[in-house]
């Protein structure tokens, strides 16, 4: 009887094991990529705070930007015509774009970039290191340069010294390390990043091209993304979040919240409908595989959508959720059905505590 009741405990730890991981799955998949000092909530109406003070109230008084509307009907997935959507963000944001590079070609771009920096680190003749170092070259020179020729070798000169500085300091890392198991656990490490693409994850980037001798910005959106204008838009509004607030020093990049500051830059300028609905979507080719857009996550996206909400409604007599409703995924209109309603009972209750009479 005994063993019985031992195995069933074991049983019942593991289901319960099985079940905490799932739970922990789903938060790292619907909720924020990084700490939100304060708690989501919180940091959100925190935040809120600070792009009002710096921006005004001027993106508040436009209208959210509606997919039905501003995805124009003609779209064909073409580079030309991603490219037109992305200046319509930039128009609506009012960011200048006369001095950003727009591009699908990322993946090519970050490839000739990594394969650059290992013939640097080869060329180098920094023996010791390339010893250690796994980063492969997946491009011939010929590949390298003529993507270069198209065009992108500012981008490739940005992204190399990246690659190679980040793979000098993991690699010193290891030769340095004289304790055998902090030295395994860092080639372990090592041998993850160098087992994926470059850019693995990604879906654009937003590179400063003044150390690669252009005045100048670029934003790079993965080709994957062309056929979904939803997913263009969503990621475009991110990176130019960069362009103001890293490109203008507003904020500090390397901060840990900084890129939920930027998902916040964009809903707060009215893109919040793209970025909940984009945040998890199906991954194409893999049935049933869920990818992430941003770095508010699902949850984050749509509590900062319903914030958003909130605060014209009380600037301004307009509806609390004007035509939105049909535009939203169902899960993202529950949630931000949710916190609006939460939000509204508070200013009910303190309204009352108000005028409550003094004990």
């Amino acid at each position: 009887m005994e063993r019985v009741t031992v195995g069933s405990r074991q049983f019942g730890m593991k289901l319960i094991g099985a079940w905490r991981r799932r739970q922990r799955d789903r938060r790292l998949l619907y909720g924020p990529k990084v700490m939100l000092p304060g708690g989501p909530e919180q940091w959100i109406e925190d935040t809120l705070d600070w792009l009002t003070g710096r921006f005004g109230v001027e993106p508040l008084r436009r209208p959210p930007v509606l997919p039905s509307e501003f995805v124009p009907r003609g779209y064909d997935g073409s580079e030309r015509a991603a490219r037109d959507l992305c200046l319509k963000v930039c128009a609506w944001m009012e960011v200048p774009d006369d001095r950003i590079r727009f591009s699908f070609r990322m993946e090519e771009v970050r490839a000739a970039a990594r394969s650059t920096a290992v013939r640097r680190l080869r060329a180098e003749q920094r023996a010791n290191i390339a010893a250690v170092s796994g980063l492969r070259a997946t491009m011939m020179t010929a590949e390298v340069d003529a993507l270069a020729a198209a065009g992108f070798a500012p981008e490739i000169a940005v992204l190399a010294e990246r690659e190679l500085q980040a793979e000098l300091n993991r690699c010193t890392a290891i030769v340095q390390e004289t304790d055998l198991d902090r030295r395994a656990e860092l080639c372990d490490r090592a041998e993850v990043f160098w087992s994926k693409p470059p850019g693995s994850g990604s879906r654009a980037c937003w590179l400063d091209l003044r150390s690669g001798a252009l005045d100048g910005t670029a934003v790079m959106l993965s080709a994957d993304v062309l056929a979904d204008p939803s997913t263009v838009v969503a990621a475009t509004a991110h990176e130019l979040g960069h362009e103001v607030l890293w490109g203008y020093h507003l904020i500090d990049r390397q901060r840990p919240d900084a890129e939920a500051v930027t998902d916040l830059f964009a809903i707060f300028h009215g893109f919040g409908i793209f970025l909940a609905n984009q945040a998890v979507e199906p991954m194409p080719g893999r049935r049933s595989a869920l990818q992430t857009l941003g770095y508010l996550g699902e949850r984050g996206a749509s509590e900062a959508l319903a914030a958003y909400c909130f605060r014209r409604h009380e600037l301004w007599p307009v509806s609390m959720l004007p035509v939105m409703p049909t535009e939203l995924d169902r899960s993202v209109r529950m949630r931000t059905f949710a916190r609006l309603a939460a939000m509204v009972k508070d200013v009910e209750i303190a309204s009352i505590q108000e005028g409550a009479p003094l004990a």
